[in-house]
């Protein structure tokens, strides 16, 4: 982890300067560069600005991860479902990705299953025949197999549930083999969550652990069960193997999506839409925006520079995305 990354981190973790952030207009500027706002209305609102502007679809995020206490983990339940309502209204695709952390798992696993239901029951009913998913976020280790399992359980109820998997794990194939036969969602990332003796080691064995992952993705075998193979990278050129793949394949551009952060590397958004690829992006809303967003900067160095840039500009709104 480098100095930048650290200092970063530091500054997420710190309360003081979330609070002095908040308050000064270059945190609001900051907040705006890598947020979607305050509140479902206003995330949807983004969503719906995006959607008709460039094309982009969304997947809305309540900020939070790790939470023990009950009243907030009540209150992400109730402003994640709130998001499934609003998208609904607005005509969009009712598609929010939920972190289990953040929805009981860190209390129990029966609260966690309870909300989970309660979420992708909202979105079942908000619906309204687009890509609508309740996508579960993949978390460190610790509580991959239970994520796998609750993916099962929301999908033998018959709802709209979606998963992550994290490309680096050795275990993904494996884990692959039965989602590819279901009418799901898969997000596929190269993975944050980094553990030596379970995952692939070096950048090229992750990307081409990647690239194996993404072949069983857009196999006969999912075609044929109607599964949605979306690719999670703001890599550009393993976007250019992951599309070499899909044509090898005989997956249209429409057939499968791309997805990326909101405001992370807006031009490279722009350049796949005008290229005809499906574009989704993660788009997090809440008042508890500061960790989030210092997190994104300090991701690469020269995201410093991008934070000075985003202070001075509107993002998407100044023709970037």
């Amino acid at each position: 982890m480098s100095i930048f990354q650290k200092a970063a981190i530091a500054l997420a973790r710190s309360p003081g300067a979330g609070r002095l952030m908040r308050a000064t207009a270059a945190g609001s500027a900051l907040a705006s560069r890598f947020v979607g706002g305050a509140t479902a209305g206003q995330a949807a609102a983004t969503a719906a600005r995006l959607r008709e502007r460039h094309g982009i679809r969304a997947s809305l995020f309540y900020l939070g991860e790790y939470v023990a206490d009950p009243a907030i983990i009540e209150q992400t339940v109730e402003q994640t479902v709130a998001a499934c309502r609003v998208l609904g209204a607005e005509g969009l695709d009712v598609h929010v990705s939920i972190d289990p952390t953040a929805i009981g798992y860190a209390h129990s696993d029966a609260l966690g299953r309870d909300n989970a239901r309660r979420i992708a029951s909202a979105a079942r009913q908000a619906a309204g025949g687009g890509r609508d998913w309740v996508v579960l976020d993949m978390e460190d280790d610790g509580i991959r197999a239970r994520t796998c399992a609750l993916h099962r359980e929301l999908l033998e109820d018959g709802l709209p549930a979606g998963l992550t998997l994290q490309a680096r794990r050795l275990r993904t194939l494996r884990d692959l083999e039965w989602v590819v036969r279901q009418r799901t969602s898969l997000r596929l990332v190269k993975g944050a969550f980094p553990v030596r003796a379970l995952d692939h080691r070096g950048r090229a064995r992750i990307d081409a652990a990647y690239l194996e992952a993404a072949a069983i993705m857009l196999s006969p075998q999912a075609r044929a069960a109607g599964f949605l193979p979306v690719f999670g990278t703001h890599d550009d050129r393993l976007a250019g193997a992951l599309m070499a793949l899909a044509r090898e394949r005989g997956w249209a551009p429409d057939e499968f999506e791309f997805e990326m952060l909101y405001g992370v590397r807006v031009d490279w958004q722009l350049a796949l839409r005008a290229m005809g690829y499906n574009l989704r992006v993660y788009l997090p809303f809440g008042a508890d925006w500061w960790p989030y967003a210092i997190r994104r900067v300090g991701e690469h160095p020269r995201n410093a520079w991008l934070l000075a840039r985003s202070l001075n500009s509107d993002g998407y709104a100044a023709g970037q995305g």
